[in-house]
C-alpha cells in the first residue's frame, strides 16, 4: 500500500544524479580520450620519445581546453539556470552566444597551430632533437582544435537536453577512429608523431558532426539563431566560466615549469615521458571524481535557478556521500591498477619509465580524492554565483599553492617530487571550502545546508511550500487532500485552493495511468507547491518519457464531457500561466494560479 499522506522522500534527486553522472564523465573523457590513444600508440611504436612530445604540448593543449571550459561552465551554468526559471527563449539566445564564440576562438587557434608551429614548439620547450617532430605534431592537432573545442559545447548542451547517448556514440567514434587512424599513419605509412596528430583531428570532427546533428532536429529545444544571440549574456559567460578556466591557464604555465624541472633533474627525459604517461592515464579516473563534481554543478544551478534552497542541501548531500565514494572506489582501482597501467605504454617492466610511471599512479589514487574534494567546492561555488572563492581556488591549483613546494622538491626528488606536489597542493584547495563556510557565516556552521553556505532567506521558507513525491495511484488520489491543507493554512481563497488541489491530483492521475506502465522501470512525480503572495506555484516533475500534457488533447479536449476532461478544462481557465519544459531529460511542468 502507498503512503496515504506522501511527503518529498528526497529520492529524485539523488536518482537523477546517478542519471545524469555518467554523460558528466564522458564529457570529461571527450577532450582526453585521443590524448590517452595518441599516448598508446606512441609509445609502444615510437618509444619514450612520443610521450615526452606529448607531454610538452599539453601546455599549449590546455589553453584551448581552458577556452573551451569557460564557454562551457558559464554557458551550462546560464543555460540551466534560465531553464530552471522556464526562460526558453535567453537559454536559446546563451545558446547561439556560446556556439558563435567557441567557432571564433577555435579558428584563431586552427591559424596560429598552422602559421607558427616552430615558435609555439620552441615556446613549449622543444629541443633541438624534438623540434621538428613538435613542431609537425602542432599543425596535426591543430586541425582538430575547431572540433575539440566546439564538440565539448554541443556535448554540454546535449546533456541539458537529456540525450546522453549521443555523447556516448559520439565519444565511442572518436576512440574507434582515431585509434584506427593512429596505426594506420603510425605504423602503415609511417608518419611518426605528425600521424598521431591529424589521426586525433579527424576523430574530433567524427564526435563533433555525430554530437551536432542532433539540434538541426525539430526535437531540439536548443535552436541556434545568429538573430538570437544575446549578446550582453558575453560577459555572464565570463563572470561565471573564467575562475574555473583559470586553472587551466595557470596549470599550463605550471606544467612548463615542472616539465623543465623534470628535465634538468633527469636529462635522459624519462621523467618527464613518466609524468606524462602519468597525466594521460589518470585522466580516465580523474574523469570520474570531476564527472561527480561537475554533476553537482549541473544539479545545483537548475536548482539555482528554481530558487530552491532545499534542493541544493539535498543534490550536495549526495555529492559528498555517495559521489565521494564512488570517487573512493575510482581511488582504490587506482593503485591497484598502477603496474597494470604502466605495461599499458611500457613493456619493459625493468625499464626506469616503468617504474616512475607506476610510483606516479599510486601516488596518484590519494591525489585523487583530495582533488575530487576541491573540484566539488569550487564547481558548486560557480553554481551559485560565488566568483571571489572559485578565483581563490583556481589561482592556488593552477599555481600558487603547487609552485613553492615543486620548485622545492621536484629538482631533488624528480617524479616523486611532484607527486607530493600535488598532495599538498590539492589538500590547500581542498580546505578552502570549509574555511569559507566558516568566514562566510563567522562561525563554525552547524547544518550541511550551511557549511554550503545557502542564505536563510534563499527561496521559499518552509511554511510557504509543500512537497511530496508520488509513486502510486493512491498517493496521487491522496495529494488533493494535501494541498488542500496547505492552502487553508495559507489563507488562500476556497476557490483557488479547491481548483488547484483538484487540478493536481489529475495531472498526477494522468502521468501514472498513461506513462509510469509505458516501460518497466520505476517512476516517480516529484510535486512542489508554493504560495507566494496572490499565486499558487505548482510544479510537476517526471522521470518517464519526455512528454508534454499540454500537446495532449485527451486532457483539454472541448467534445470531452468527462469530469476529468471537465475539470481540467475549468482549471485552465482560471491559471494565469502554464509551461513544459524537459530539463536533463526530466519532464517538468509548471502552472501558476
Amino acid at each position: 500500500m502507498g503512503n496515504s499522506n506522501p511527503k518529498s522522500d528526497g529520492r529524485f534527486l539523488s536518482n537523477l544524479y546517478f542519471r545524469v553522472l555518467p554523460a558528466q564523465i564522458f564529457l570529461l573523457l571527450l577532450t582526453r580520450i585521443n590524448n590517452i590513444v595518441d599516448g598508446l600508440v606512441g609509445s609502444n611504436f615510437l618509444g619514450p620519445k612520443a610521450m615526452s612530445i606529448i607531454g610538452l604540448y599539453s601546455p599549449f593543449q590546455l589553453v584551448w581546453v581552458a577556452v573551451g571550459n569557460i564557454l562551457v561552465v558559464g554557458s551550462q551554468v546560464l543555460c540551466a539556470r534560465y531553464m530552471g526559471a522556464g526562460d526558453l527563449k535567453r537559454t536559446r539566445g546563451v545558446f547561439s552566444l556560446d556556439i558563435t564564440i567557441a567557432l571564433a576562438a577555435a579558428s584563431f587557434g586552427l591559424l596560429l597551430s598552422l602559421a607558427l608551429p616552430a615558435p609555439i614548439a620552441l615556446s613549449l620547450g622543444a629541443s633541438p632533437a624534438v623540434l621538428g617532430d613538435l613542431s609537425g605534431y602542432v599543425i596535426g592537432r591543430g586541425f582538430g582544435l575547431i572540433p575539440m573545442v566546439l564538440g565539448a559545447q554541443l556535448a554540454a548542451f546535449l546533456t541539458l537536453e537529456g540525450q546522453d547517448k549521443r555523447n556516448y556514440i559520439a565519444a565511442g567514434a572518436m576512440l574507434a577512429v582515431n585509434a584506427a587512424m593512429d596505426l594506420f599513419f603510425v605504423r602503415v605509412i609511417k608518419m611518426g608523431v605528425l600521424g598521431l596528430g591529424i589521426a586525433t583531428s579527424l576523430s574530433q570532427w567524427i564526435s563533433m558532426i555525430a554530437a551536432g546533428i542532433f539540434f538541426l532536429t525539430k526535437r531540439a529545444s536548443l535552436k541556434y539563431s545568429f538573430k538570437g544571440i544575446i549578446w550582453k549574456e558575453f560577459w555572464a559567460i565570463l563572470k561565471v566560466g573564467f575562475p574555473s578556466a583559470i586553472i587551466f591557464f595557470l596549470t599550463s604555465v605550471q606544467s612548463g615549469l615542472f616539465n623543465n624541472l623534470l628535465a634538468v633533474y633527469d636529462p635522459t627525459m624519462m621523467a618527464v615521458a613518466a609524468m606524462s604517461t602519468y597525466a594521460l592515464a589518470s585522466m580516465i579516473f580523474e574523469s570520474v571524481g570531476k564527472g561527480v563534481a561537475a554533476t553537482g554543478r549541473l544539479l545545483t544551478s537548475v536548482c539555482y535557478g528554481e530558487e530552491d534552497g532545499r534542493s541544493i542541501t539535498s543534490v550536495m548531500k549526495t555529492v559528498f556521500t555517495k559521489g565521494l565514494l564512488i570517487t573512493l572506489g575510482s581511488a582504490v582501482i587506482t593503485f591497484m591498477m598502477a603496474d597494470f597501467v604502466a605495461g599499458l605504454f611500457y613493456a619493459d617492466h625493468a625499464s626506469k619509465v616503468f617504474k616512475l610511471t607506476a610510483d606516479a599512479m599510486r601516488l596518484g589514487a590519494a591525489v585523487l580524492i583530495l582533488e575530487t574534494i576541491a573540484a566539488i567546492f569550487s564547481n558548486y561555488f560557480q553554481a551559485i554565483g560565488r566568483t571571489a572563492i572559485v578565483t581563490v581556488m583556481s589561482v592556488l591549483e593552477g599555481l600558487f599553492a603547487m609552485l613553492p613546494v615543486g620548485l622545492l622538491l621536484i629538482p631533488r626528488m624528480g617524479v616523486h617530487g611532484s607527486m607530493i606536489t600535488y598532495l599538498v597542493g590539492y589538500a590547500i584547495v581542498a580546505l578552502c571550502g570549509p574555511v569559507y563556510a566558516i568566514l562566510f557565516w563567522k562561525r563554525i556552521p552547524r547544518t550541511l545546508s550551511e557549511w554550503v553556505t545557502i542564505p536563510e532567506d534563499f527561496g521559499a521558507a518552509e511554511d510557504e511550500r509543500l512537497d511530496a513525491s508520488i509513486h502510486s495511484l493512491e498517493e496521487a488520489m491522496t495529494i488533493s487532500s494535501e494541498v488542500q491543507k496547505f492552502c487553508e493554512k495559507r489563507n488562500v481563497s476556497e476557490k483557488k485552493a479547491y481548483y488547484s488541489a483538484l487540478a493536481l491530483e489529475e495531472l498526477c492521475l494522468g502521468i501514472i495511468k498513461d506513462r509510469f506502465e509505458a516501460d518497466k522501470k520505476k517512476h516517480t512525480i516529484e510535486v512542489r507547491v508554493l504560495h507566494k503572495g496572490e499565486d499558487i506555484f505548482m510544479s510537476l516533475k517526471d522521470d518517464c518519457k519526455p512528454y508534454n500534457p499540454q500537446e495532449r488533447a485527451d486532457f483539454i479536449d472541448p467534445k470531452d464531457d468527462s469530469p476529468k476532461s471537465m475539470s481540467i478544462r475549468l482549471f485552465m481557465g482560471i491559471v494565469k500561466e502554464t509551461e513544459y519544459r524537459l530539463t536533463l531529460g526530466i519532464n517538468v511542468f509548471t502552472v501558476t494560479v
